[in-house]
């Protein structure tokens, strides 16, 4: 990371909190028709979407050329909903927001795309809107930006600059907000009414008038991740784990790496208590609820690992020879596929651009060197379920 300014932030952005959310029931009726007007009662800005039974589940994928598709995961439906001429260089989303990153001549622009799909958690059960997808707009700057989900938000900030842009769902109509200014050289979480900004060798806590009420150690943020239990940022040395207590104030707590093992990345199904990372010996899973790490050793080195975060604990991992694995708590071996992807990942141009995605019934692989998305439903026996072809998934995000 770079060289930071002094730790104390100077944040002139201002935070609302979350609204309380009011009780409710799932709709029974039929569903409206996507342009059916909604009042939204949870403030997530549904003035032109319709609520819907169940979640409407996509998968966004952007192509080489920087052209974003929506393929519906109910009817295979495919769309267009952004055009560009720019390469990719990184996709970011926050389940219903897609962040597309590419270059131009003279700066690095952060295309905002609403999807036109999300949904809100809200205690025992869910919300879940769908509206017509649209451009936001864009957001330019300099350096490497950092795109942080956060709660029906997220923030995009540019390393080594003093510029955060904040953007909340419920705003969407006003387009992209002005930037602010945050002391930060990584990412910065919007949780909880507060700010989690990193510095070098910590993560501050910043609270609405701009004051760091507190500093956790972290070496580098190195990845974050929402979790249902809190924001969860990886450092070299371990997760730090932030939470809201009772009153409002929030805290964050290290929970340091198992002896000998680190990982880089986390990842979990969205909205659950577990995360977890690959190794060259197998996986490590975070269990968030019980701050607790469990190494999955595996007799293969794994490339991507996914806590699914139900009930037996499981998680989905990618080998190194590009077969999909469903894991026990313990590492044993549930199911596996066959090879599926080893040709991306014997390819150093594409093996980085492989992702893993999964949500409550499927995994999705993505094959860059085939054009290829494969389904994979990780409660039968890792069973290929479809196969999408004739696309160009550079990058890919679920979104729904």
């Amino acid at each position: 990371m770079n060289h930071s300014p002094p730790r104390r932030a100077l944040l002139l952005v201002g935070f609302a909190a979350l609204l309380a959310l009011t009780s409710c029931t799932v709709p029974t009726a039929p569903a409206p028709a996507p342009s059916a007007s909604a009042t939204d009662a949870h403030d997530v800005g549904a003035d032109a979407a319709a609520e819907v039974a169940s979640p409407a589940l996509a998968l966004a994928v952007a192509d080489e050329r920087g052209r974003l598709t929506l393929l519906d995961l109910d009817s295979e439906e495919r769309r267009v909903i952004a055009e560009s001429d720019a390469i990719p260089t990184d996709i970011a989303g926050d389940g219903r927001l897609v962040y597309v990153v590419h270059q131009t001549e003279s700066a690095t622009e952060v295309d905002v795309i609403d999807t036109g799909r999300w949904t809100v958690p809200h205690g025992d059960h869910t919300h879940s809107f769908l509206a017509e997808p649209q451009r936001i707009g864009a957001i330019e700057g300099t350096g490497t930006p950092s795109i942080t989900p956060g709660e029906q938000r997220a923030t995009v900030h540019f390393a080594g600059t003093a510029d955060l842009t904040t953007l909340v769902h419920e705003d969407l109509a006003e387009g992209i907000p002005s930037a602010q200014p945050v002391t930060a050289d990584g990412p910065v979480i919007a949780f909880a009414g507060h700010l989690i900004a990193a510095n070098a060798g910590a993560l501050d806590i910043v609270d609405a008038d701009g004051a760091t009420v507190a500093s956790i150690p972290c070496a580098s943020a190195i990845d974050v991740d929402m979790t249902r239990v809190g924001a969860v940022v990886t450092c070299p040395e371990g997760a730090v784990l932030f939470t809201r207590e009772v009153g409002g104030a929030v805290v964050g707590e290290s929970i340091p790496f198992p002896p000998g093992t680190a990982v880089t990345t986390l990842d979990g199904r969205p909205d659950r208590p577990d995360l977890a990372g690959a190794t060259a010996q197998g996986a490590l899973l975070l269990d968030v609820r019980a701050r607790t790490w469990t190494a999955l050793p595996t007799d293969t080195p794994l490339v991507r690992a996914v806590a699914i975060g139900d009930d037996a604990s499981r998680t989905v991992a990618l080998d190194a020879a590009g077969a999909v694995r469903i894991l026990a708590p313990d590492g044993t071996v549930l199911a596996r596929t066959q090879p599926l992807v080893a040709d991306a990942l014997g390819d150093p141009a594409l093996a980085d651009r492989v992702q893993l995605i999964v949500d409550a019934q499927h995994a999705y692989l993505t094959d860059p060197a085939g054009g290829e998305i494969h389904e994979i439903d990780h409660r039968d026996d890792a069973r290929l379920t479809r196969t999408f072809t004739d696309l160009d998934p550079w990058f890919v995000q679920q979104v729904g």
